[in-house]
């Protein structure tokens, strides 16, 4: 039996006569022709797209001009400037790899930071047309469909089978890690769709249908692409694929083996020519390497206990409090566990079983002796350098130097398990593309697939919980906190123009997350920011302030000490602030009203006499030019 297996044999006959390729399509009568291959794929985008809009994404759509996603985080915010960014530097003429409009007027380097410059191109047309913030929204609304979509076209090329492949989409698109990191406001986490795309160039070179000059062209594309979309990716790829080849050598026939070693040369050269392609940022990102990343802890590993026991009701936020519980009614699951940490690993016990059951039933089939053996390898590798079990280190793991390795040791394991719910995915569209002997054989199939879904989409968080327990408890202490989400007319509506000459250093103090970047994408960068949120372990040193525990991400910290507690502020700290607004030649301190507290206001106290205004939803302290 060669490794091309029947599977693979009938979807290309089904794509050829353009049938879904299920037993009971056909025999309906001679007039009637089922969808091709290119239309199975539209219809199932958009059920994919009328489920995102219709479940998940239904609280997001009112708000697609409107920054609503996550604003007491700081991950949103930046994506939003990130989308801007790109298409501004580029039509500058500016390295959009180093900008001078953040932590002004030095900046700071984004050689490392997850710009996602691939999806900001990509949607420039609509940041042009309806701003950043509307770019973001439109991403986050069409991703997971757009991943799902990808999965799908994969298990339909690999089974011919529409039904099939249309439930295995779904596991990949909707699995945890795509929404969560979705009602994260993170683009870089949930523009997926390049890594089924990728394995679907690599099954038609295999079964022939695609020419060796197209494959190496599309797939050195498809390498380019993921490489400027997120750069840990690219590397968790880099780390996987080898991997995926070593394994389908191992299980292949002896005179399929050939055809591997010509397919891992093959995908070699298209590698080399992603890599070409991501020259010029290759280049820079190498001269630029930081001298430390963030240190590696359990935060950034597999917890087993998060892979079997979704996200318990602790997690889960709305502006009213505590959404309901979404454990199917087991709550008890999250009390056995204790776990309430990232729901980016869930998994589910349903599909996990799915993927016993395929293995001991379908050994036979190469496919599968392909699939199992490589999901365990990456989800080992996922584990990280330890085990922990319900938050707790158990072992330390043999293998775990890998995440030592340089670069490597900037990355985060567990995102190595949205590849291996893509191999979910395949696995399940196999089990469901098996002919089965009785209807009951049949259901307990399906009903198996239905559950692992289940076990997903239940459990999944919605973008109506996107108000998070560190804004509600800003909101709690401060009764003064609207938390609006509208953008203040200041910027919105262009007021900034009155007050700010084009280019002026200024800080802007607020509880929504980096709220000074999106202010800057929402303004054009008509005014330069000093600071701003960029990444945990990048974002520029604040040892001028090592006895300040940072409260605001990204605010100067000699600005952010007299915004701390206690009220009354020492002259030290107003003499430093003083002198860092002369040095960096600031020119105003800007709170947005409706996330600021008291203490934001210190800067127009303790002996700092700024005149100031309130105008469109913010108070303006404008630096005399004398202290500039």
């Amino acid at each position: 039996m060669r490794w091309t297996a029947p599977a693979i044999r009938a979807g290309r006959q089904a794509d050829a006569a353009g049938e879904p390729g299920d037993p009971g399509e056909k025999g309906r009568g001679r007039n009637w022709r089922a969808p091709g291959p290119a239309l199975q794929g539209l219809i199932a985008f958009v059920i994919y797209l009328a489920g995102m809009a219709a479940g998940l994404a239904q609280p997001l759509l009112p708000h697609l001009n409107v920054p609503y996603v996550q604003q007491g985080q700081v991950d949103a915010n930046f994506y939003v400037w990130g989308m801007a960014w790109w298409p501004y530097a580029i039509s500058h003429g500016l390295n959009p790899l180093y900008s001078h409009q953040i932590w002004a007027p030095g900046g700071v380097s984004l050689a490392w930071v997850t710009t996602t410059p691939a999806v900001s191109v990509l949607m420039w047309p609509v940041t042009a047309a309806a701003g950043p913030v509307a770019s973001l929204n439109l991403t986050l609304l069409l991703a997971p469909p757009a991943s799902a979509w990808a999965a799908f076209i994969l298990c339909r090329r690999l089974t011919g089978r529409f039904w099939a492949a249309l439930p295995a989409g779904a596991v990949f698109g909707f699995c945890d890690y795509e929404i969560s990191h979705e009602a994260s406001g993170q683009p870089n986490l949930t523009v997926t769709l390049l890594l089924p795309l990728l394995a679907y160039l690599v099954l038609r070179w295999w079964d022939g249908s695609l020419s060796r000059r197209a494959f190496l062209t599309w797939t050195a594309l498809a390498f380019a692409a993921e490489f400027y979309t997120f750069l840990e990716a690219f590397a968790d790829l880099t780390l996987v694929a080898p991997l995926a080849l070593v394994t389908g050598y191992l299980v292949a026939a002896a005179d399929a083996r050939p055809r591997v070693i010509r397919l891992a040369a093959d995908a070699a050269i298209a590698y080399a020519g992603g890599l070409v392609l991501a020259a010029p940022y290759l280049y820079y990102a190498l001269r630029e390497v930081p001298r430390s990343f963030h240190q590696q802890s359990t935060a950034y590993w597999v917890d087993l206990a998060g892979v079997v026991v979704p996200r318990g009701p602790r997690q889960l936020f709305t502006p009213q409090g505590l959404e309901p519980d979404r454990l199917l009614g087991m709550s008890w699951l999250a009390g056995v566990a204790g776990y309430d940490r990232t729901p980016t690993v869930y998994v589910g016990v349903p599909l996990l079983v799915l993927l016993v059951l395929a293995a001991v039933f379908h050994w036979s089939s190469r496919l599968v002796r392909l699939l199992v053996p490589l999901y365990v390898v990456i989800f080992l590798l996922a584990l990280g350098p330890k085990l922990v079990i319900d938050d707790k280190v158990v072992a330390t793991l043999p293998w775990g130097y890998v995440w030592s390795l340089p670069l490597l040791n900037s990355a985060e394991s567990q995102r190595l398990m949205d590849v291996g719910q893509l191999v979910l995915a395949l696995v399940m569209a196999l089990w469901l593309a098996q002919v089965s002997k009785g209807k009951i054989a049949l259901a307990a199939r399906w009903g198996l697939a239905a559950a692992s879904l289940l076990a997903i989409l239940a459990n999944l968080p919605t973008f109506a919980s996107v108000v998070t327990p560190r804004a509600v408890n800003w909101k709690q202490a401060n009764p003064g906190l609207r938390l609006s989400d509208e953008i203040p007319a200041f910027f919105a509506q262009g007021l900034y123009r009155r007050y700010l000459s084009p280019g002026e250093n200024v800080v802007i103090l607020s509880h929504r997350g980096n709220a000074m970047l999106l202010f800057q994408a929402e303004a054009g960068y008509y005014f330069n920011v000093a600071g701003g949120f960029i990444n945990a372990s990048l974002n520029p040193d604040q040892g001028a302030c090592p006895a300040l525990k940072p409260v605001q991400d990204g605010v100067p910290c000699q600005v952010e000490a007299l915004s701390s507690l206690p009220p009354s502020v020492g002259p030290q700290r107003v003499a430093a602030f003083k002198a860092y607004v002369k040095r960096d030649h600031i020119g105003a301190v800007i709170v947005e009203r409706a996330w600021a507290e008291r203490s934001m206001y210190a800067v127009g106290k303790n002996g700092i006499d700024y005149k100031h205004v309130t105008v469109g939803g913010v108070t303006i302290f404008q630096v005399p030019k004398s202290d500039r």
